[in-house]
């Protein structure tokens, strides 16, 4: 790594922790996301009697649900969208994007120091707060004998879903900004196709199952294997990772090309 580049991580790093808004942003998220996943322990675990013999004997996929809830997940994406957007948006808005271009005319090399530090603080986040909430919970639901090791079966591959899905979803965002360059424009298209349109589509049509399986979301839920009940159309952990690798290609493709390629 050469001094020049070395300098533009750590311009980007002092960037990244310029704004108390950010520190904010993954301190009370982290909390939140935590908060609502204990809450879900604690509601199995008064409930634990109530559910069938069969389901009280293999609680692996209530707990697995419990580590890490759909609406946490959501959270995580909202939260971490927000952030990695902000990255490029704020400096497009307020015309430093151009300044930093003139200092650094190597435009790939200040995309990749942002790339960087983006996924060096979004997956120390993810860790904390899917390992956290993973330990939280089970040794919530540990009162009733249901928790989960992290050396059980299935369980890293799950928690590892959890923890990648934070950098994946800045990257994702950071894309967005990039390509739109306007805050509300860039967390309304974020949102909508990142978040709302795995919400919405259905389960029910090929058409509809294939495009909802292409999702970062649905993507999750399959590694996470927290699905209950049959799926018409069954898909495989490998295809969520799948789904994963080439969003992150993609969106890490599309930031290096346009910020390259667009004039500023």
């Amino acid at each position: 790594m050469t001094a020049h580049f070395r300098d533009l991580l750590v311009a980007e790093w002092m960037k990244w922790w310029s704004l108390r808004s950010t520190t904010w942003t993954l301190l009370l998220s982290a909390l939140t996301i935590l908060t609502v996943n204990c809450w879900s322990a604690y509601n199995d675990l008064t409930n634990f009697e109530r559910f069938s013999a069969d389901a009280r004997a293999d609680f692996t996929r209530y707990a697995m649900s419990d580590a890490f809830t759909p609406s946490s997940c959501l959270a995580l994406m909202l939260a971490i969208g927000a952030l990695g957007a902000g990255v490029v948006v704020g400096e497009y808005s307020t015309g430093l994007i151009r300044t930093t271009f003139v200092a650094v005319p190597s435009r790939a090399a200040v995309i990749a120091a942002k790339l960087l530090v983006l996924l060096a603080v979004t997956t120390g986040y993810g860790l904390i707060v899917g390992v956290g909430s993973f330990l939280a919970t089970q040794t919530i639901l540990d009162g009733k004998g249901a928790g989960l090791e992290l050396s059980d079966p299935g369980v890293p591959e799950q928690v590892l879903a959890t923890v990648l899905l934070a950098p994946l979803t800045a990257l994702v965002a950071m894309a967005f900004g990039i390509l739109v360059r306007h805050s509300i424009g860039t967390l309304t298209a974020f949102v909508l196709a990142f978040m709302l349109l795995p919400l919405a589509l259905g389960e029910d049509l090929y058409a509809t199952a294939l495009l909802s399986h292409a999702t970062p979301y649905r993507a999750w839920l399959r590694i996470a294997d927290i699905q209950f009940g049959d799926q018409p159309y069954p898909w495989t952990p490998a295809g969520g990772w799948t789904v994963y690798a080439v969003w992150a290609a993609v969106s890490i493709a599309l930031a290096v090309t346009v910020v390259r390629r667009r004039d500023h």
